[in-house]
């Protein structure tokens, strides 16, 4: 399977075309996502990692998320911020960051951010034990 940039841009910058004419086109007030799955199952492209794209628009402030699962990130383009807990990092292009299972997590941009996720949620979700809570941002 390949998975090329330029439909994974094009999809995200689409989500946010919707978003701006006023439908549910995204996650989240600015925040795009593409995940990567098998077009023969629909199901994650691999078994036991998920794979996604995020795009935050400039400006964007993402919920406060935990999740059961750990996932590593990498900013693909723009700059950022992350809070990790207690812990605040900023980011950009090349950045690599962890995020342990169930630790709080926000992303913050002034500039627009690309980065790509990838998780061990597939395995939660096969096991019973996959868990999210949203909260809403603060203004």
């Amino acid at each position: 399977m390949a998975y090329r940039w330029e439909h994974t841009d094009a999809a995200l910058t689409a989500q946010l075309e919707l978003e701006d004419e006023g439908y549910p086109g995204v996650v989240e007030p600015g925040h795009a996502v593409v995940r990567f799955t098998d077009p023969a199952t629909a199901r994650d492209a691999l078994s036991t990692i998920r794979t996604e794209t995020h795009r935050l628009r400039p400006g964007a402030r993402t919920a406060t998320t935990r999740v059961v699962g750990s996932a590593v990130w990498q900013v693909f383009d723009g700059t950022g911020t992350v809070e990790v807990g207690s812990e605040r990092y900023d980011v950009s292009k090349g950045d690599l960051f962890a995020v342990p299972s169930w630790a709080p997590l926000t992303l913050s941009t002034d500039s627009g951010l690309d980065a790509f996720r990838f998780s061990d949620d597939p395995v939660y979700e096969a096991i019973g034990l996959a868990r999210t809570h949203r909260e809403e941002p603060s203004a």
